[in-house]
């Protein structure tokens, strides 16, 4: 399985809409290269992830390897910040992002509304 990535661009930030499935590390990283790619295209670097209709079937050793990659390559350097909805099948799995990221200075949170998602990214 694989996942669809859309964009929609509002006042100030990017909606990233993701449907399907993420179970690998190359996955991800290939999701968020797409994010990368369309912030510096874009020029804006604020994200709301729409994920609740993703399945996110990673475990910590997972997150953690993209997490290290991303560090690797100073990605925090472009001053990102990323919300996200997620599915709350899969909470743990977006916990434990949330926790990792935040552990290499990387700008994420999960969310469960969207107007406490966009709250937090806008400021």
């Amino acid at each position: 399985m694989s996942f669809d990535l859309l964009f929609e661009t509002r006042d100030g930030y990017i909606v990233g809409i993701v449907t399907g499935v993420i179970s690998t590390p190359e996955e991800l990283l290939r999701k968020i290269r797409t994010m990368v790619h369309k912030a510096l295209d874009s020029n804006i670097t604020r994200f709301l992830m729409d994920e609740r209709g993703l399945e996110l079937h990673l475990e910590a050793h997972d997150i953690i390897e993209v997490a290290n990659l991303l560090e690797a390559k100073n990605i925090q350097s472009l001053g990102g910040r990323s919300a996200c909805l997620c599915n709350p099948d899969f909470i743990e799995q977006y916990r434990a992002c949330e926790t990792v990221y935040h552990n290499r200075s990387l700008s994420y949170r999960v969310f469960e509304r969207e107007e406490d998602a966009v709250a937090w990214l806008m400021r």
